[in-house]
């Protein structure tokens, strides 16, 4: 009697074992091309190593890039995760069997394509960032993340794009792109059109993250300006167009894409005066005009900035503050184009 207490639990263990999901038993993936710098941290680890091609990828592990550097991670399903430069991903979430998968790719920043392979069984696959959340089944499309803001690019299939609450997502399918930035739900998608800024920033992205491409890193790193200077474009657009919120977004999106000055400062300008002219909000205008004089104080927009903020102040009734802005422009821009008009509204305040 004894002998059969003793046996029963290990055939049981052994059952369980056997009836274990293959998956359960195996990686993830693994660093399939590595190219220039790479490192790896393993979860629980506290430092990086240098990475090494055919190394194991498990949940909770993390791949970062250096300056020049590019990996490829193959996972268990077929799937490809292709890490460009100056990027760094987690693998938050994996688990896949023959009925069903289920992933999650964390972007901490930088740019990832990730070709999804198509699959029969229920499917679960997200690339995260901070701000953004691409849910996808079977496709190829590409992520960058700067900072706050979010670029992707359709290149098959379909992605469910949202922001981090997952709510009010858009569908961007092949040949397209959406963007967004901290709280702001993904624009509604723009075809890229060829010979365009948008399709050399695409282009762009595709070699970057191939680490078998050739690439001019030159060009590459030129990409947050391109796109951050196409939004300015497209957000004076869409202020003409009277789509004054959306414009507002496009601009902010320019601001969290680049740390270019002079393109920062003209967002912030462009912003002020959406919220001034077209959205009867004085006080967030001059919120606008003031981070362009304090944060970028030799912009060219820094002359715009002080007469803006004057006029609102006068529109107020403040006008100690106006006629501060205007004797600060009739200071610092003795020739300005605007010092006619800035003489006669100083003369209505009794200066």
């Amino acid at each position: 009697m004894s002998k059969k207490i003793l046996r029963l639990p290990l055939l049981f263990l052994f059952a369980a074992f056997l009836l274990m999901p293959s998956t359960a038993l195996a990686s993830a993936g693994a660093l399939d091309t590595l190219s220039g710098a790479v490192f790896f941290m393993a979860k629980g680890k506290a430092d990086w190593g240098s990475a090494v091609k055919g190394a194991e990828v498990n949940v909770g592990d993390r791949i970062k890039t250096g300056a020049d550097g590019r990996a490829l991670i193959i996972f268990g399903d077929g799937t490809k995760i292709m890490l460009g430069n100056d990027s760094e991903l987690e693998i938050s979430e994996y688990m896949a069997s023959a009925k069903k998968r289920s992933a999650v790719y964390t972007l901490a920043t930088g740019k990832v394509r990730a070709i999804v392979t198509k699959f029969a069984g229920k499917s679960d696959i997200k690339v995260k960032t901070r701000t953004a959340v691409a849910g996808v089944r079977g496709t190829d499309f590409i992520v960058m993340n700067q900072g706050n803001a979010n670029v992707m690019f359709g290149n098959e299939g379909r992605v469910a794009a949202s922001a981090t609450d997952g709510k009010d997502s858009v569908q961007l399918k092949a040949g397209q792109m959406t963007e967004n930035t901290s709280g702001v739900v993904p624009i509604k998608p723009i075809v890229v059109e060829p010979g365009t800024p948008l399709a050399e920033a695409r282009a762009a992205l595709v070699a970057v993250t191939d680490p078998g491409a050739p690439i001019e890193w030159e060009a590459a790193g030129k990409l947050p300006a391109i796109l951050a200077r196409w939004n300015v474009n497209y957000g004076h657009y869409l202020a003409d167009s009277k789509r004054f919120k959306d414009a507002l977004n496009i601009f902010q999106i320019a601001i969290d894409l680049t740390e270019i000055s002079s393109i920062r400062a003209e967002a912030h300008l462009e912003r002020g005066t959406v919220l001034s002219r077209n959205l009867g909000d004085p006080k967030s205008a001059l919120a606008e005009y003031t981070a362009v004089m304090e944060r970028y104080p030799v912009s060219e927009f820094v002359d715009n900035a002080v007469y803006s903020a004057g006029v609102i102040y006068m529109d107020m009734g403040d006008k100690e503050n106006a006629r501060r802005m205007f004797t600060r422009y009739l200071s610092d821009y003795p020739k300005g184009a605007r010092r006619g008009t800035v003489e006669i509204l100083l003369k209505s305040l009794g200066e």
